[in-house]
């Protein structure tokens, strides 16, 4: 069954939920939430249980290496459970001081691939 653009927005929600006392977020983008979420190359198709565990599992153990990132660095997100792959970009935000965002973590997009070549320099394995 495809994930609804509603569970993306609540996924969303969650996770940055429990990112908002770092005073970063996840923004999924729009290739990421409609053109390859659901693709049928995902085999099995990806579901919303698996990518809470993945963004549950990088927060435990990624989160501190995460907000050191530079602005415009990019990063993938790699499960060794399910072959998914999430590749990111970070995007600093200028803010005032009581800003409740400093950091955005752009989702650029996702797939389900054992052997995906990543570009990025930095992954974050889950």
């Amino acid at each position: 069954m495809p994930i609804t653009q509603e569970e993306t927005r609540a996924l969303e929600a969650t996770i940055n939920e429990k990112l908002a006392v770092h005073k970063t977020a996840f923004k999924m983008s729009v290739h990421f939430s409609i053109d390859r979420l659901n693709d049928p190359r995902n085999n099995p198709p990806i579901t919303i249980a698996e990518l809470e565990s993945i963004f549950d599992r990088l927060i435990d153990q990624h989160i501190m290496a995460i907000l050191v990132l530079n602005d415009k660095d990019t990063f993938n997100i790699r499960c060794q459970q399910s072959d998914i792959n999430i590749p990111c970009g970070v995007q600093k935000v200028t803010a005032p001081q009581n800003s409740t965002i400093t950091q955005k973590n752009i989702v650029i997009t996702i797939m389900r691939k054992r052997n995906f070549f990543a570009k990025d320099a930095i992954e974050f394995q889950v």
